[in-house]
């Protein structure tokens, strides 16, 4: 059977998703960014057809979902051409979300692509040394390899070593290229901390009030007296005289 000449890019959604979240917004939390997956799909299929200079066949997107069960992005991202989703379980751990399955089924299809001789170059969005055995699978069937990594948010790899050893080619995603697609949330709610207000604004609102800074006054007049010193002097500069002297009736 010939080879056909074209390029099948396999995402590890949580993988791609998981980094960008880390290099945008610090953690791999994916509710902490917003995705365009319309520009996000095209990235990819632009970017596959220039290095592979092979026309694409598909872009496969595995992802997790609660019982299999295909989120909003995911019914999005189906109709979408060229685009099929395979969906593994995601099931919760120790507070955490896990993906069950995934890595088994992108092994399965690129192992089997491979096989069928379906396409000339495979590119690879995964991090996941598991996917080892499926990448040297398709390389024993004469098939490219090509791997892909997000930039790491500490300047690291945030690949397994195996896959990066064996791949054919290696590109990063770096932010310039996520940032396309992909942004990071802003912060808000009770955690946000209030804006400074400005220099002029900060001593109006620290300046005492009127009705405040006269009592004080007269405070201050009334324990003069008391304790037999000279009484202030008035706001207009003048001293107070003595008080008037108490006429019998």
């Amino acid at each position: 059977m010939e080879r056909v000449d074209r390029c099948v890019v396999l995402v590890d959604a949580g993988y791609l998703l998981g980094a960008a979240a880390s290099l945008l917004a610090g953690e791999p939390a994916r509710s902490r960014i917003t995705v365009d997956h319309a520009a996000l799909i095209q990235g990819l299929r632009d970017l596959a057809e220039a290095d592979t200079e092979r026309p694409l066949l598909r872009i496969y997107w595995f992802d997790g979902a609660p019982d299999r069960v295909p989120q909003p992005e995911h019914r999005r991202l189906r109709v979408m051409p060229r685009v099929t989703v395979r969906l593994g379980a995601l099931t919760r751990s120790d507070g955490r979300w896990a993906q069950k399955g995934v890595d088994a089924a992108m092994h399965a299809e690129l192992t089997e692509l491979a096989r069928n001789r379906a396409c000339s170059d495979v590119v690879l969005v995964t991090g996941d040394g598991d996917l080892l055995p499926g990448l040297m699978s398709a390389k024993e069937h004469g098939v490219a390899v090509h791997l892909w990594a997000v930039q790491a948010a500490d300047g690291d790899y945030n690949q397994s070593e195996d896959l990066v050893a064996e791949a054919d080619e290696r590109r990063v995603l770096d932010r310039v290229w996520i940032t396309r697609s992909v942004r990071a949330k802003e912060l808000t709610g009770i955690c946000a901390p209030p804006p400074a207000p400005r220099p002029e604004i900060a001593a109006i609102l620290s300046a005492p009030l009127p009705e405040s800074a006269l009592a004080a006054s007269q405070e201050r007049a009334a324990e003069a007296v008391r304790n037999g010193s000279q009484p202030p002097a008035s706001e207009n500069g003048a001293e107070a005289g003595p008080a008037p002297a108490t006429t019998k009736g």
